[in-house]
């Protein structure tokens, strides 16, 4: 079973030219594709929280944003993948200065004061070895994402975080070879942050929720199947169940018990499909292809 190898030794120190997040040092990254109309609103109130927001577009059909001082826009002229994505607009931040990024995903929405209590929250940690993630509501499952106790500025240990609303150093992420473009899209996100705790970064996120954040469409019905169905496409919900058992591959052997939980997320997942969502043959056809390359295709370890 192939493992994550945590740096030791010959591998220079990914984290040797990481200082404390600022207000100054930090900025977005907002991976696009396809967004809908409500996201130059997204964009507006991202752009009144950070000095720069990076914008990376994979070949959206109809998106146009004009550039200014605090909005810059990287057009791909085709879907190159979250993690390629990711990946550019690191590369992009890191190039104009920037030691810090909050990775966003496009139909997130951060509340008022989001970046100065990420930071607060990111101080009170006293390290500058981290990933910190923002707790969040769920649009489309009504619920809080993290039930970790009281609010204010604390935070709280997992294990892994989503990408949308994920403070990173960008200097770091890039020396461990940032998110997996091999994964395109689906557990990019879980992947980074496994691979990050094995080079020393501590994963935590905020106890008060930062921002809104929908995960897959709208669900009608009962609480269970808002709960088990993302209603995501045929073609996601091959990377779902694909790239969930490359991460188990990959981890399992440092991350136990994260990993025994993928098995129950791939089995609810399916569950919601046959139960609850429309198009179930074609989507659980792709899920079933999804578990087989995951279980039998090769995958590499990353750094």
């Amino acid at each position: 079973m192939p493992e994550s190898r945590p740096t030791h030794g010959a591998e220079s120190d990914p984290w040797r030219t990481v200082g404390p997040p600022t207000m100054d040092s930090v900025c977005a990254i907002v991976v696009t594709f396809q967004p809908d109309a409500g996201f130059s609103d997204r964009l507006d109130c991202l752009s009144s929280e950070f000095r720069r927001v990076f914008v990376v577009d994979n070949a959206s059909s109809a998106l146009r944003i004009r550039e200014n001082d605090r909005v810059r826009v990287l057009q791909n002229d085709h879907n190159t993948g979250v993690a390629a994505a990711l990946n550019q607009g690191l590369r992009c931040a890191g190039a104009a200065g920037y030691t810090w990024a909050i990775t966003f995903d496009q139909d997130s929405e951060p509340v008022e004061g989001f970046t100065e209590t990420m930071l607060a929250s990111a101080r009170a940690l006293k390290t500058c070895r981290l990933l910190l993630g923002a707790n969040y509501v769920d649009v489309h499952r009504r619920r809080l994402a993290h039930h970790v106790g009281s609010q204010g500025y604390g935070s709280v240990h997992r294990t892994t975080l989503i990408t949308s609303g994920m403070l990173l150093p960008v200097s770091f992420a890039l020396a461990i070879d940032g998110f997996r473009e091999d994964f395109f899209i689906d557990s990019v996100d879980h992947e980074f942050c496994l691979r990050a705790a094995d080079h020393g970064a501590g994963v935590f996120v905020t106890r008060e929720p930062l921002m809104r954040h929908a995960i897959g469409a709208p669900v009608d019905g009962v609480r269970w199947a808002r709960a088990l169905s993302s209603a995501h496409p045929a073609s996601r919900k091959y990377f779902i169940a694909r790239n969930a058992l490359w991460t188990v591959r990959l981890h399992a052997r440092r991350h136990p018990l994260w990993s025994l939980r993928q098995f129950a997320r791939i089995g609810a997942e399916a569950i919601g499909i046959l139960l609850f969502e429309t198009g179930r043959f074609t989507k659980i056809g792709a899920f079933l292809r999804g578990i087989k390359d995951g279980a039998m295709a090769e995958v590499r370890r990353a750094r």
